[in-house]
């Protein structure tokens, strides 16, 4: 992945900021510890060791693929393939409802039952192919979770996202850091990947983004049904 640090690279580089050895990381996460050694020296990571090193790091398992550049397995992707589906009004309406109502949103949607996925999970769009290169990842890591462009331009408040993909947009610090606000991933984790250097004074996230990243990644599990009873349930938290 042209302009991504291998994945051992940015793991190393994740670990030195959280000040985490191997041997630390190997127990945490239940690991062999030569298999993460051989990891970090550039072997790309087996699957089984990404699913044990997710937990381990607080990052989520799927998104560990992604940032691997490996495909997401079909019990790890959403748990749709409907084209239509889209979190989009939902989000909408969180961004805009009082902030103690998210809470309820968020325990509305983990009330309801899980289902078996239809088929192999996701959303496969004819334009979601891009040129190799971070732009591509962070793209990789929205669809992940079922976002489509112009939800995630609105959660943004970003003009284009297809050129991010493209590597036609200058992945700037502010960029990268709503991104990273809106995937739910530590700011300098996700930015290390790219080689990106955050500035010291660059401006938080709005206080909403974390709980936003949550009703995202939360609402991945949801069947188009459940999707639109969350629909009608943020609509009514709005006020």
């Amino acid at each position: 992945m042209t302009g991504v640090l291998e994945f051992g690279a940015w793991l190393a580089r994740l670990m030195g900021h959280r000040t985490l050895d191997s041997a630390a990381l190997a127990e945490a996460s239940g690991s062999d510890p030569a298999q993460l050694q051989a990891v970090l020296g550039g072997r790309a990571p087996a699957g089984r060791l990404l699913r044990a090193l997710g937990p381990a790091l607080g990052l989520h398992v799927a998104d560990l693929f992604v940032l691997a550049g490996q495909p997401v397995p079909d019990d790890l992707t959403p748990v749709t393939r409907n084209r239509n589906w889209s979190v989009g009004s939902v989000v909408c309406n969180a961004m805009v409802m009082p902030a103690e109502n998210r809470r309820p949103l968020l325990d509305a949607i983990g009330a309801l039952p899980r289902v078996r996925r239809e088929e192999r999970g996701g959303v496969d769009r004819p334009y979601h192919r891009y040129e190799p290169g971070f732009g591509a990842v962070l793209l990789k890591l929205t669809h992940n979770r079922n976002l489509t462009w112009t939800c995630t331009a609105k959660t943004l408040a970003a003009s284009t996202i297809g050129g991010i993909g493209r590597g036609t947009v200058e992945k700037t610090p502010e960029l990268v850091a709503g991104f990273a606000g809106v995937l739910g991933i530590p700011a300098p984790d996700l930015a290390a990947l790219g080689g990106i250097r955050l500035p010291d004074g660059l401006p938080p996230l709005h206080s909403r983004a974390a709980d936003l990243a949550a009703v995202i990644w939360e609402a991945r599990r949801l069947t188009t049904a459940q999707l639109k009873d969350v629909e009608r349930i943020s609509r009514h938290l709005c006020g």
